[in-house]
């Protein structure tokens, strides 16, 4: 039974609780950030986006349930992309797209490739026990990604620019080698992603809107993400208390990361390409 394979010890409860306290919570700008792009100009405005919004995230609940191997699959690719993007440094070019596929594959297909005894379980009860595809997914690119790698270790040889960024590259490895699956998936989403995103977003935000605004706004978006996650869990928790935070947890982040990347990746990048131009 699938409920049976997975038991957290304390140091993962506590992981996916900070993913659920401090790293859900950064996507609860994506209204400051709608505003910004002009969803706030009217009543009909602000409730056509987060109608739209609920949709995208409740149409990929209902993907994961009806087709949970292949949305899991997915769901780490369109993961790595949206990561890589939030740490390259480089901005175009090959450097830019080494970056992407790295800095976004290691917290993902890295994690699978170094903790796979322990990430099996995890998408088993997160798809049912069809977790083959996914791993599959990670064995094609783990060798694509040692290799790009390689070439990333040449270009910050020759390039100061990358040196950081390839440094902390070689650390996260080292770290995601060593710690849980779930403990490594919280330090980089918690500290690494999070943080880059908000110093991303904040003074774009900032130069328009109150700081105290931005977080009214951003207080009732995450609890209002926070009181349907707690339901979900209610609802699921009678079959196994830890395969109920799990899937309550990814899911749910999969369910926002689909729209929060639309907005984020999309239109609010544009934006501010245009701006530069």
């Amino acid at each position: 039974m699938i409920e049976g394979l997975v038991l957290f010890d304390m140091a993962s409860v506590i992981a996916l609780l900070f993913v659920v306290l401090i790293g859900l919570p950064h996507g609860a700008f994506d209204g400051a950030i709608a505003n910004h792009l002009g969803a706030g100009r009217s009543f009909a405005t602000a409730a056509k986006f987060i109608a739209s919004y609920c949709a995208a995230a409740g149409l990929v609940i209902a993907i994961w349930i009806a087709f949970p191997s292949v949305t899991l699959a997915l769901f780490l690719i369109i993961s790595m992309i949206h990561f890589g993007r939030g740490d390259a440094s480089a901005k175009s070019g090959p450097a830019f797209m080494i970056q992407v596929l790295l800095h976004g594959g290691l917290p993902i297909f890295g994690i699978i490739y170094f903790q796979q005894s322990s990430v099996i379980p995890l998408f088993d009860a997160l798809t049912n026990g069809a977790s083959d595809l996914a791993i599959s997914v990670s064995k094609i690119m783990v060798p694509f990604l040692g290799l790009m790698a390689g070439l990333y270790g040449l270009m910050a040889f020759r390039d100061a620019s990358l040196r950081a960024r390839f440094a902390e590259f070689i650390l996260l490895a080292m770290a995601f080698a060593i710690l849980p699956p779930l403990v490594s998936f919280a330090l980089y989403f918690c500290i690494i992603h999070t943080s880059r995103h908000m110093r991303r977003i904040w003074h774009v935000l900032a130069s328009t809107s109150s700081p105290r605004g931005l977080y009214r706004q951003a207080a009732g978006f995450t609890l209002a993400s926070w009181l349907v996650g707690g339901a979900a869990f209610l609802w699921l928790e009678p079959g196994n208390l830890d395969v109920a935070l799990l899937q309550v947890v990814f899911i749910g982040l999969a369910a926002l990361t689909v729209p929060h990347m639309i907005l984020v990746d999309g239109f609010f990048a544009k934006g501010q390409r245009h701006q530069t131009e």
